[in-house]
């Protein structure tokens, strides 16, 4: 499939501890440890969701269960994570952490687990910056590079070069994308892709450059 040969951007303004008890014991420690511990989600327009995953290993020598969650700060929530979690020595399993401002501003939150380690719980401390309307935006658009296509992905970098990531959270069906999540006084470079019915994906379009003004 072939590049497109045409990209435009514009701007508009948009409605928009790893804590761990120290014990002497006599038996293997089972201890519960996150990969982060703490997270920050930067600058999340009012309304959207961010997503993060933490990991979470058993570094011990037993098996252990995580047996409860609860989350602290009404912004902030947990993916699907059915009760109890078992993991055995060396194991791992992914904890989605999500991000929602509803107003903005900069708030602070937290995840805390219980186990059956040798640690009853640990906590992963979250914070993030809800960003109120009139917040810079970047709008997208380009011309397809054949009809044959189903949807595209936008990607993004902020060195020229990349490397890209992707922000869209599914195929988009148009040839338009307005990116959001942009930060004061930043440089991006976007590019997209194409896709086809049979899931192909062409090369990266030309780059585009987008600075963001202060």
């Amino acid at each position: 499939m072939k590049s497109f040969p045409g990209f435009t951007t514009s701007y508009l303004s948009v409605c928009l501890f790893f804590f761990l008890g120290l014990a002497t014991v006599s038996v293997s420690a089972q201890e519960l440890q996150c990969h982060p511990c703490k997270h920050g989600f930067g600058k999340v327009p009012t309304g959207s969701t961010h997503s993060f995953n933490v990991q979470l290993t058993n570094s011990g020598k037993r098996t252990l269960r995580i047996t409860s969650d609860s989350v602290e700060g009404a912004e902030f929530s947990i993916g699907n994570f059915p009760l109890p979690v078992k993991l055995t020595p060396g194991s791992s399993v992914e904890l989605q952490v999500m991000f929602t401002p509803t107003t903005s501003g900069r708030v602070t939150g937290s995840v805390t687990l219980a186990d059956t380690g040798q640690d009853p719980q640990i906590e992963i401390k979250l914070a993030g910056t809800g960003v109120d309307e009139g917040s810079h935006s970047v709008a997208l658009s380009w011309e397809p590079g054949d009809q044959n296509y189903v949807g595209f992905n936008i990607y993004r970098a902020t060195v020229d070069g990349g490397p890209y990531t992707k922000i869209n959270s599914k195929l988009d069906p148009s040839p338009s994308y307005t990116d959001s999540t942009v930060q004061d006084g930043t440089t991006y470079f976007y590019c997209a892709t194409e896709v086809n019915a049979e899931g192909q994906e062409s090369a990266y379009s030309n780059i585009a450059e987008a600075t963001i003004p202060d």
